[in-house]
C-alpha cells in the first residue's frame, strides 16, 4: 500500500461522519492530499476534486464536485457542483452552486448554497448573511437559523432557533424550540417536543403550528435519525473508498478480480484472518511483551474488516458494471464502487440475511486483498 493511500487513509479514520447518491461515474478528477490543502485564490479546477486533510481552504473556484474528508475545510471561493464532506469542521463563507451533504462536529454557514443543505453530527449555525436555495435537513444536536432556507426544513435536535425566513413547511423533533419575532414562515410549523415552543411576537406563521407530545413522531430521534445514520455510514465508506479506487486503480481492482477468479481461495483466507485473527491476538496476550503488539493488532483488524466491503463492493460494481462499458478507468470505477455499496447497503437491511450478506462481503474482501497483495 502506497504511502498516498495510507496518508489518506489516517485522515479519513480521524474524523467521525450522509445520502443514499444516484452514482455518477466522473471522467476526470484531481486528487490531493496533504498536512494542509489550499486552493489559491484565481485557481481554477475544471474537474471534481478529491481532497484529504488536516485542514483543507478553498479560496479559488472548482468547477465540479467537491469530496472532501479531514479537520477544518473552509470554502470562501465557489463550488459549482455539490459538496461531499466529513470533517470536524465546515466553514462556508463563499458559494455552493448545488448540494451540500455534510457529517461534521460543527457547521458553520455564511455564504450561499443553491440547493439543499444535509446535515449530520453536531452544531449547525446558519448565519444572516446565508442563504440556502433548496430544503435543509438535519440531524443534530444544536441548531440557529438566522439565514434564509427556500424550501421546507425537516430535522431532529436538542436546541433548535429558528429566527428568519423558510419558504415552506417545517417539520422538527426538539428537546427546546425557539420561533424569534424575525421568523416567517410560508408554510406549517409541526414540532414534536415536550416543551412547549418559545414563539415570540411578530413572529409570521402563514399556515398551521402543530405542537405533539408523547407521541412516536417519525422525525425525533426514529425515522430520521436512522436514515441519515444509514446515508452517513454509506458515504463515510464510499469517500475513503473514493480516495483509494482514485489514488491506486490497479491495486484495488486486482482485489476485486482476485474475488472474481478466486473465490473460494478468497473466502477460505478470509475465514482464517477473521476467526484466526483474535484467537493470534489473545495466545500474544499472555506475554506482557506482546500485550501492545496484541492491540495494535486488534486495531488493524478492525480497520480491514472495515475496509472490506470496499473490493467486495468494487467486484459487484464492476460485475454489474461490466456488461455495459469497461470498467479500468478511475470514474468508472468509482462509479462500479458507488454500485456495489449502494447494493450492499440495500441488501444489508433485509432481516435476518443482512447480518449473513456482510459477513459474506467482508470475507471476500479480507481474503481477496491479501491474495491481491500477495501478488
Amino acid at each position: 500500500m502506497s504511502k498516498h493511500i495510507f496518508r489518506g487513509m489516517v485522515v479519513l479514520f480521524m474524523v467521525v461522519l450522509a445520502t443514499v447518491l444516484l452514482a455518477v461515474p466522473v471522467s476526470a478528477a484531481e486528487v490531493r492530499g496533504l498536512e494542509s490543502v489550499t486552493i489559491a485564490s484565481g485557481e481554477v479546477i475544471d474537474d471534481d476534486l478529491y481532497v484529504a486533510g488536516s485542514s483543507i481552504t478553498i479560496d479559488g473556484t472548482v468547477n465540479g464536485d467537491l469530496w472532501a474528508a479531514g479537520g477544518t475545510l473552509n470554502i470562501n471561493g465557489r463550488v459549482n457542483g455539490d459538496v461531499v464532506a466529513t470533517v470536524a469542521t465546515l466553514n462556508i463563507e463563499g458559494e455552493v452552486g448545488q448540494s451540500v451533504r455534510v457529517a461534521a462536529g460543527e457547521v458553520n454557514i455564511g455564504g450561499y448554497i443553491g440547493d439543499d443543505l444535509l446535515f449530520g453530527g453536531g452544531d449547525l449555525t446558519i448565519s444572516g448573511t446565508a442563504t440556502i436555495g433548496g430544503d435543509l435537513l438535519f440531524a443534530a444536536s444544536k441548531v440557529r437559523i438566522n439565514g434564509v432556507i427556500s424550501g421546507y426544513i425537516r430535522g431532529a435536535g436538542g436546541e433548535v432557533t429558528l429566527a428568519d425566513g423558510v419558504g415552506g413547511d417545517v417539520k422538527l423533533g426538539v428537546d427546546a424550540l425557539t420561533v424569534a419575532s424575525s421568523t416567517v414562515i410560508l408554510g406549517d410549523l409541526t414540532y414534536t417536543s415536550e416543551n412547549e415552543a418559545v414563539i415570540h411576537s411578530g413572529a409570521q406563521i402563514v399556515g398551521t403550528v402543530t405542537h405533539q407530545t408523547g407521541v412516536e413522531w417519525p422525525f425525533r430521534g426514529g425515522l430520521i435519525s436512522t436514515v441519515l445514520g444509514r446515508l452517513l455510514a454509506f458515504l463515510m465508506i464510499l469517500l475513503i473508498g473514493v480516495v483509494i479506487v482514485v489514488t491506486a486503480p490497479r491495486r484495488t481492482a486486482l482485489m476485486a478480480d482476485t474475488i472474481k477468479t478466486k473465490p473460494w481461495l478468497s473466502l477460505g483466507w478470509g475465514a482464517i484472518i477473521l476467526f484466526g485473527t483474535p484467537i493470534a491476538a489473545i495466545i500474544v496476550c499472555i506475554t506482557i511483551v506482546g500485550i501492545p503488539m496484541a492491540l495494535i493488532a486488534l486495531a488493524l483488524y478492525g480497520i480491514a474488516i472495515y475496509l472490506a466491503q470496499i473490493p467486495a463492493a468494487l467486484f459487484i460494481g464492476r460485475w454489474i458494471i461490466g456488461y455495459l462499458t469497461k470498467t479500468d478507468s478511475r470514474g468508472v470505477m468509482v462509479g462500479a464502487l458507488a454500485l456495489g455499496l449502494a447494493i450492499l447497503c440495500l441488501l444489508r437491511m433485509i432481516p435476518y440475511a443482512g447480518f449473513f450478506i456482510w459477513l459474506a462481503a467482508v470475507l471476500f474482501g479480507l481474503g481477496g486483498a491479501l491474495i491481491s497483495w500477495r501478488k
